[in-house]
């Protein structure tokens, strides 16, 4: 176990770089995690660790849940390295690339498609519903976006770890999606059938839209169903996280009721 004492020390210039920057995160294909309960949660779903930290207040704390850190930082500088207020650990993390596993895939298995998806706090809050629900398996079309930017792993509560999260192109989503037989159901505020109208237990994809637009004409022209949540005050549209809550509530509630 190191003590880093220096802001000037080549560690807390990495860290500092692998916190904030996408690029640097990609080209290391590694990840920065902050909070105990998000670091568990890494452990435990299996990601390598490359380094460990910790104030010297908090040293205790992960002593007590079986953690070694690798290197203990000065209050003042720890400061200013954490986003947010937690209990002073955090770690960095290599990256694993999941590879879709379509014979663990059931007869009634929802997938998740998440169609250009934009804004990482959404995404996240997301990922932490999707994982309570008890779902598994999520594509994300067509994007360039970094699933362990710091935001997403924050507003997921760490539940990104626990999830199979593939990011494909249309063209091999569709492919996957047509081999398996799913139903694909896409979600529009323009659609005529209520979410709670079609059958959410069987075998299907789930496709929502960006966050400033609609679903895809590719994906409309392959759907079996398109679906809508009814409004009926002034708001005409819901956040992309809410409204995705509200079908997956939906579907869970079918499947318990079959």
């Amino acid at each position: 176990m190191k003590i880093i004492s220096s802001k000037n020390n080549s560690k807390i210039k990495y860290l500092k770089k692998i916190r904030s920057s996408n690029s640097f995160r990609k080209k290391e294909r590694k990840f920065y995690v902050e909070g105990l309960k998000e670091l568990m949660l890494c452990i435990e779903s299996g990601f390598c660790i490359d380094s460990i930290y910790c104030s010297p207040k908090s040293k205790k704390i992960l002593e007590n849940n079986f953690i070694e850190a690798d290197y203990i930082i000065d209050e003042i500088i720890i400061s200013q390295i954490l986003m947010r207020q937690t209990e002073g650990v955090f770690g960095v993390f290599d990256e694993k690339t999941e590879q879709i596993n379509t014979s663990k895939l059931s007869n009634n298995e929802l997938v998740l498609v998440l169609d250009r998806p934009e804004k990482p706090g959404n995404i996240g809050a997301i990922f932490r519903t999707f994982e309570a629900f008890g779902f598994r398996n999520i594509f994300i079309a067509e994007t360039n976006l970094d699933i362990y930017n710091p935001i997403i792993i924050r507003s997921s509560l760490g539940a990104v770890f626990n999830l199979n999260i593939s990011k494909l192109s249309f063209n091999q989503i569709e492919q996957i999606l047509k081999k398996e037989k799913f139903k694909i159901i896409i979600s529009d505020v323009d659609a005529e059938i209520s979410y709670n109208k079609v059958n959410l237990r069987e075998k299907i994809a789930l496709v929502m839209g960006p966050e400033k637009s609609k679903v895809s004409n590719n994906f409309k022209k392959i759907s079996d169903h398109t679906i809508k949540i009814p409004m009926y005050g002034k708001v005409d549209s819901l956040n992309l996280s809410v409204a995705t809550s509200i079908i997956l509530s939906e579907s869970v509630n079918q499947r318990k009721i079959s």
